[in-house]
Formats: C-alpha cells, structure tokens, sequence
C-alpha cells in the first residue's frame, strides 16, 4: 500500500482544485475570465504546468503516463471550447497547455530522481 503523507494529499487537493478552475475557466466566456496582465501564453504555460507539477508530485503515476494523462487533458480542454460561442479552440494554446503541464512534470520527475540519489548516497547504499 502507499504511503501517502500529509504532503501527498495537499499535492492532491491542489491538483484537483487546479483541474476544476482550468475546466471552469475555459467554459465561461472569454469577458468573464480573469486576466493578469502577463499575456495569455504565460497564464496558460503556469496554470497547466502548476497543475501538471502538483499532479506529479501527488501522484505515484509513471513519467510517461503522467505526460499523456497532461496531453490528453490540454487537448480535452480546447475540445471542449468548440461548441461554446464565446471561446475559441486553438492549436497554440493546445501547445502552451501541453508544453507547461509536461515541463512541470518532468522538473518533478527529475527532482524525485535526485533526491533519491541523495538519500542513497547519505545512507550509503550504491546509486
């Protein structure tokens, strides 16, 4: 069974609450959407990728599933603005979206990977 710590389930509770603003997000129409003022590209690549990174780190999940899992969701989330008039679905932000959920899991994926490394070096165990 895993072990699933306290950090584990907020890593949990933020990715899926992540989720849900993303879906919601992209549904109400584009006047209604909060803007930053960084320009849409950066809103995507950090929404997606703190999503993404929050998903990796909360779930034990293979690198490469979790990269398909974060394309599969970019590519939902544009379908899913197709029928609604006031959105439109784009390949670039497909892309963006795409690019800063799986940069995020990847920056997970290698940390996890030194930390290990770490851990097994202090403890003097063979990396």
């Amino acid at each position: 069974m895993e072990l699933i710590n306290r950090y584990t389930v907020a890593a949990r509770t933020l990715a899926w609450i992540g989720i849900v603003a993303i879906i919601v997000l992209s549904v109400v129409p584009a006047n209604d959407r909060p803007v930053s003022g960084f320009g849409q590209w950066l809103e995507h690549f950090t929404a997606f990728a703190l999503v993404g990174g929050a998903f990796a780190i909360g779930y034990r999940f293979s690198l490469i599933r979790l990269l398909v899992l974060a394309v599969f969701f970019c590519g939902g989330i544009e379908l899913l603005q197709v029928p609604i008039p006031t959105r439109d679905a784009r390949v670039s932000d497909f892309l963006v979206d795409s690019v800063g959920a799986c940069f995020a899991i990847l920056c997970v994926f290698v940390a996890k990977q030194i930390w290990v490394m770490v851990a097994r070096t202090k403890n003097g165990m063979p990396v």
